[in-house]
C-alpha cells in the first residue's frame, strides 16, 4: 500500500494536474528519473541524456514507445540515448546541455501564451483518451507485477543476504555504456 501511494498513485498525480507539466533531463535518467519524465506531458532532454527504464511501479514505457522498441530495450536492460528517445516518442526536444533551461523555459512560456481553460481541457482531452484505452488500468496492474518482483529483495533480507549496492538492470546497463 505505501508503494502504491508513494509511487504510483503521487505519479498518477503528476500526470493529471490540471496545468501541463515539463521535464527537463540531462545526464542518466535512470529508473524512478524516467517515472517522473514519464508522467510529464512534455520531455525536453540534453543530447548527453541518457535513459534506462525498467519494470517500475509507474511503468508506461509501453505507452511510452512502440511495444516492440519496448521489449528490446527492456530485455537487454540499455539506455535509451536522448536521440533515440526522441525517434521513439518519449522525447519532444534535444538541445545541447548548455542551452536546455533556455530552451525549456522558452518552450513553458510559449505554452503559457495558450488560453489556461484550453490547456487544461486540451491535456484532460488526451489523458482520457489514454485511459478509455487502458492507461491507468495498465499502470496499476503493472505496479502489481513490480511489487512481486521486488519479493527476491524482501526474501533475501529475510535470508539476511545483503542487497546489491545497485539493481541488476541499473549495473547492467552502465557496464554497456562504459565499454
Amino acid at each position: 500500500a505505501r508503494s502504491r501511494e508513494m509511487f504510483l498513485d503521487n505519479t498518477l498525480r503528476w500526470r493529471d494536474l490540471d496545468k501541463p507539466t515539463i521535464a527537463q533531463v540531462q545526464g542518466l535518467c535512470i529508473f524512478g528519473g524516467w517515472m517522473f519524465a514519464a508522467a510529464m506531458d512534455l520531455v525536453v532532454a540534453s543530447d548527453d541524456a541518457k535513459f534506462l527504464p525498467s519494470l517500475l511501479q509507474y511503468f508506461s514505457i509501453p505507452w511510452d514507445m512502440p511495444p516492440r522498441k519496448a521489449k528490446e530495450i527492456l530485455f537487454q536492460s540499455r539506455f535509451v540515448d536522448a536521440e533515440e528517445a526522441a525517434r521513439l516518442g518519449f522525447v519532444n526536444m534535444v538541445v545541447p546541455r548548455a542551452q536546455l533551461e533556455s530552451e525549456t523555459m522558452a518552450l513553458a512560456n510559449r505554452i503559457a501564451e495558450s488560453d489556461r481553460f484550453t490547456l487544461r481541457m486540451l491535456k484532460w482531452a488526451v489523458n482520457s483518451a489514454q485511459d478509455a484505452m487502458g492507461f491507468s488500468t495498465s499502470i496499476r496492474n503493472a505496479h502489481s507485477h513490480h511489487m512481486v518482483l521486488g519479493m527476491g529483495g524482501i526474501l533475501q533480507r529475510m535470508q539476511g543476504k545483503e542487497l546489491p549496492k545497485r539493481m541488476p538492470g541499473v549495473e547492467q546497463a552502465l557496464k554497456k555504456i562504459r565499454k
